[in-house]
């Protein structure tokens, strides 16, 4: 028993078949005849024939997903979904010491694919090669300039996008730790704006991080530069600091513009630094037509993962309108907040996040999955969110029964075991974890003799409810996907309930 598929594109047979195999073809019997037309995507069976009628490589690759899904359990069925967006991407952090192999990215890309992602932004900050620069991504597991050309290569078989993310400006710590760069050096994360060695090491990082992929497109980071021009440019002679960014950024996209490269760029700095209070997207700031005017061409990027209210979506991105430039939504999957992701936040952020975004018509927003301090939270527990967030591409609403149907006939996972994680660190199942709190991190974490936390944990009566969450994570349903996952995090919740024991028992 097989599917035989009809008018798949040369290009694309080779993905449609990897999927199909890690889909379930082989336990269904019929010939699907697959169509390019217009925008959207609909899929068709009755019994032993089916169709697919796709608009981009995206719906390609998630059309055949969800039919495989559907006809799983159904002999006759007909779905209709329409886009949104024109571009919906994940932003990986591969940059905080949790490096994935080569093979590890090439199924991380399959399975983005699968969901109907148009192109995954790698975050690297030093994290590859540049020819001629010894030190750069030293012991740092950074990619080949052969190895991300593969990658490139194999995205664009399943219709994705590489995109190449990276650092010109601040969060630059662990390169500039090397006395190899002390000539470019401004404060410890940040470079030394206006000089013209800066300038020649940006170029010849600008030429090795795009050189392997086949796009043009490039972001170029520049957020959180709270340290631009404090260190030792500061000891040449104050400059202001919106002054300093501005001849940077246009000293970067004249180099991008060099090398034939469209970038884009985090936002936050324009608010950050034309705020009174210095508060980051500051809702008094608005931007002069001369500022405008004196802004090179270059994507802006507005990241807000933390409100739950459409409204505070449409105003932020009502202000970036003014820059007059290209204008893209950064949402959060809330990898990084602690040892388990932020399901609650997640949920309620992605979906104030996406409505905002609708309703003013913005066109390209991408999921980031950051991995602060180390990469503690698995890769591989953030599925949840990304089929979450893909669903807003193809529905207007996405419910807590929809999400989990999709959940369940695109990977074949059960939401509400994916839920239980929000558990580690949201002590009120039920409610949002508003304030990202994450108390399995402190408990993990606090030291016997020397306790912190003591007089704020004690009240929580956490061994509790690390122990009940210890039963029912071994209660799940997982796929074989997913079972080392949960495996893992059975273990953590038993650990934690010891240790709580451990630290109310011990009286410093």
């Amino acid at each position: 028993m097989a599917v035989e598929w009809q008018g798949i594109p040369a290009k694309y047979q080779f993905a449609v078949q990897q999927l199909a195999n890690q889909h379930g073809e082989q336990a269904v019997t019929a010939t699907v005849t697959v169509t390019e037309g217009p925008a959207g995507l609909t899929l068709k069976r009755a019994g032993d024939t089916g169709t697919i009628a796709y608009h981009t490589p995206a719906d390609l690759m998630r059309g055949v997903t969800l039919w495989l899904g559907h006809a799983q359990h159904e002999t006759a069925f007909s779905v209709a979904e329409q886009t949104s967006f024109d571009s919906v991407a994940v932003m990986l952090d591969v940059a905080r010491n949790g490096v994935p192999t080569v093979t590890n990215l090439k199924a991380f890309i399959e399975r983005t694919a699968s969901l109907g992602y148009t192109e995954v932004w790698l975050y690297l900050e030093d994290v590859f090669e540049v020819p001629g620069e010894p030190y750069f991504g030293l012991g740092r597991g950074r990619f080949s300039q052969a190895q991300l050309h593969d990658l490139a290569v194999y995205a664009d078989r399943f219709g994705v996008t590489l995109v190449p993310a990276i650092q010109t400006l601040a969060h630059l710590q662990n390169l500039l730790r090397w006395q190899a760069f002390d000539n470019v050096k401004d404060a410890d994360d940040v470079l030394y704006a206006g000089k013209t060695e800066t300038r020649a090491f940006l170029k010849r990082m600008l030429t090795a991080a795009s050189a392997p992929f086949l796009t043009k497109k490039i972001h170029i980071g520049m957020d959180e530069a709270y340290n631009l021009g404090r260190g030792k440019r500061l000891d040449d002679g104050y400059v202001d600091q919106q002054q300093l960014i501005q001849d940077h950024l246009k000293m970067v996209v004249e180099l991008t513009q060099e090398l034939g490269l469209t970038p884009y760029m985090w936002s936050d700095m324009w608010f950050t630094i034309a705020s009174p209070t210095h508060t980051m997207y500051d809702e008094s700031v608005h931007f002069t037509p001369e500022f405008v005017a004196s802004l090179p061409h270059v994507g802006q990027v507005f990241w807000d993962y933390y409100h739950d209210e459409p409204e505070i979506y449409k105003v932020r991105l009502k202000q970036h309108k003014e820059l007059k430039q290209s204008l893209v939504w950064a949402g959060g999957v809330w990898t990084w907040a602690g040892l388990a992701p932020d399901q609650s936040k997640m949920l309620a952020s992605i979906k104030a996040g996406m409505t905002g975004a609708k309703a003013e018509g913005i066109k390209e927003v991408v999921a980031t999955m950051w991995f602060d301090d180390g990469a503690e939270t698995p890769l591989s527990a953030s599925w949840l969110g990304l089929q979450d967030f893909i669903e807003y591409q193809y529905h207007d609403t996405v419910s807590p029964t929809e999400l989990a149907d999709a959940f369940s006939l695109m990977q074949g996972e059960d939401a509400a075991s994916y839920l239980l994680l929000d558990d580690f660190d949201n002590l009120r199942p039920g409610t949002v974890n508003t304030d990202a709190d994450n108390p399995s991190k402190l408990v993990l974490y606090e030291d016997l003799l020397l306790q912190r936390y003591r007089q704020n944990l004690a009240p929580e009566h956490l061994a509790e409810h690390y122990e009940a969450l210890a039963t029912k994570l071994t209660q799940v349903t997982v796929s074989a996907n997913s079972a080392q996952t949960f495996k893992f995090y059975q273990q953590l919740a038993r650990t934690l309930a010891a240790k709580v024991k451990a630290l109310m028992r011990w009286r410093p």
